[in-house]
């Protein structure tokens, strides 16, 4: 089966993920509306701002399609924020992909931005995490399972074919993470 990437292009940190699909010669589409999900096999949802990105979405319909899309998803930063089943601070409901909550903006504000090396579980070597403004995982299911850490602190988790990573590895220049999910 082909493989189409849709990388959500509302705001924020897309460009990244596409540059890094074409580094690795992935057909991929930016995904700004319900017609450009179309063939669609594979989803990445970037960081961003999720009231901006939800208020765009909920426009034409794309929001729901978003939420209920069944292939595989990859959410960095803000798109882990969105595929949580609870949201704190403020308090919202996500795309309710996987069973977890996430606090928005856990490290601070933007002046508090980071790079740290950390590790994922199917990589033999450290990968630098970038945080920007970044969520933390509070609680999970069973069912989800950690992939990525950074010291103790899990940074990212896996159930099924979802993916969920509070750090932009779009911008580590390691397409390692991209690869894993494109073999989901």
């Amino acid at each position: 089966m082909n493989k189409l990437i849709g990388v959500l292009a509302i705001q924020g940190d897309f460009q990244a993920h596409v540059i890094s699909l074409s580094a690795m010669r992935a057909h991929y589409v930016e995904v700004r509306n319900t017609q450009d999900l179309q063939g669609v096999t594979h989803l990445i949802v970037p960081g961003g701002e999720s009231t901006t990105v939800r208020r765009v979405a909920q426009q034409d319909g794309l929001w729901e399609e978003l939420a209920g899309f069944k292939g595989p998803v990859m959410g960095t930063c803000m798109g882990c924020i969105l595929m949580a089943d609870k949201i704190l601070e403020p308090d919202a409901r996500g795309w309710n992909m996987l069973d977890m909550t996430i606090r928005r903006n856990a490290y601070g504000r933007q002046i508090n931005s980071f790079t740290s090396p950390g590790r994922v579980a199917f990589m033999d070597i450290e990968i630098e995490m970038v945080f920007i403004r970044a969520p933390k995982i509070v609680t999970f299911g069973s069912a989800v399972k950690p992939i990525a850490w950074l010291g103790d602190e899990i940074t990212g988790v896996i159930c099924g074919n979802k993916m969920a990573l509070t750090f932009h590895p779009e911008l580590s220049g390691n397409t390692g993470l991209h690869e894993y999910f494109l073999g989901l």
